[in-house]
């Protein structure tokens, strides 16, 4: 390793503190923005994922054979853990989560391709001439924001998926599900505001297999890049907060929720219905923004607790020597910023760990016109 900074240096918008290596690292990770898709990053619209290359840079910086993720969300990590040859875990409070990162991190041979592709041509021409609406209560929960036809063109494949044959259909459940706020009424997959427009019937059944054909193509260069003999990622359910593993991990690589940014749970409310999941209670979340509706500083001591918890967990989970590597971004708030960088470190010191780099960097916020300052941490069991 190069040397140890002797001391914290804070210049023109960046903080590099620890190990001169990692903080390297750590800093260049928070610095990427831009570029092509790659793999199966991308597939499925998920909010406020980690960058595809900053995942890659932090995975292939830090030892461990098994990594987990517990803020796994649409499996960015987990991809990329894939990639390095890695045994990856990914765990996730949301369903919708799972369902994508189970997708994208999936590596199916060519005749489980050819079996998706042609499962889908069957349902897309099946939605073409549907006229059976969704029952109740799928229909009275999503009618407001979708176009007649739409809807008929959506049951037509929902109906069909549950027929399909079970080794394609998450597959087939992730390209359905990468369409419903797409052919809505709704702004946009961060937005709750409706806005009405107008699609030519069939446009639904059309995107949904250009939606699979997209997945076995990206699903077909992921397999080409995992070295043989890696294992399929381990992704399920789980709260971060009472995370427990049949075995620890030597790299936990992870981006937790930023306080006060995104209602999650909500924002996959057509989701949760069209795909009949049970919706964990909002409760669940850690710091959704509309805790910091009801009082700043209730919402602040709410979320340092679940940042305590969760990090105590993953410390647990982690063998000696191994890492925690974290990147969050502070909160905006009307109320002013919540600093996470001092909560972050504090937690992971009570939970017995060393930090051995931390690198920020100011980065703009264009949705509220400022700026906020993400944070990268490495520290060591």
């Amino acid at each position: 390793m190069a040397r140890r900074t002797a001391a914290a240096q804070q210049h023109r918008g960046r903080f590099r503190f620890g190990d001169d290596a990692v903080v390297d690292v750590l800093e260049a990770a928070l610095l990427h923005e831009g570029g092509e898709p790659r793999l199966t990053h991308g597939f499925h619209t998920y909010p406020a994922g980690l960058h595809p290359d900053a995942a890659r840079d932090l995975v292939q910086s830090f030892e461990g054979q098994r990594m987990l993720d517990p803020f796994c969300g649409g499996g960015t990590t987990l991809i990329e853990a894939r990639v390095a040859g890695r045994s990856a875990v990914g765990r996730d409070i949301s369903p919708i989560a799972v369902l994508v990162a189970k997708a994208r991190t999936a590596t199916p041979d060519e005749e489980l391709l050819t079996l998706f592709r042609s499962t889908a041509r069957k349902l897309t021409e099946a939605a073409r001439h549907a006229r059976d609406l969704p029952p109740e209560p799928i229909l009275t929960a999503v009618e407001k924001w979708y176009a007649r036809h739409a809807l008929w063109e959506l049951e037509a494949i929902r109906k069909g998926i549950h027929e399909a044959d079970p080794r394609v259909r998450n597959l087939l459940w992730a390209c359905f599900s990468s369409l419903l706020v797409k052919v809505s009424w709704r702004a946009s997959d961060t937005s709750g505001r409706r806005e009405k427009h107008h699609r030519p019937a069939g446009t639904t059944a059309v995107l949904f297999h250009k939606k699979v054909r997209e997945l076995a193509r990206r699903e077909a260069e992921l397999r080409d890049a995992v070295p043989p003999g890696t294992p399929e990622a381990d992704v399920a359910f789980a709260d971060a907060r009472s995370l427990s593993l049949d075995r620890q991990v030597q790299l936990v690589v992870t981006s937790p929720p930023y306080p006060s940014t995104y209602d999650y749970l909500p924002l996959q409310h057509l989701r949760h219905v069209w795909l009949e999941e049970r919706q964990p209670s909002w409760e669940a979340e850690i710091g959704p923004r509309r805790d910091w509706r009801d009082g700043a500083a209730e919402a602040k001591k709410r979320w340092a607790g679940d940042t305590m918890r969760w990090t105590a967990r993953a410390a647990a989970l982690l063998e000696p020597g191994g890492h925690l590597v974290v990147v969050i971004g502070d909160g905006l708030t009307p109320q002013g910023g919540v600093d996470t960088a001092k909560a972050t470190e504090d937690a992971a010191r009570e939970a017995g760990l060393a930090v051995i780099g931390r690198a920020s960097v100011e980065r703009p916020d264009h949705a509220r016109n400022t700026v906020r300052w993400e944070h990268a941490f490495a520290f060591r069991k």
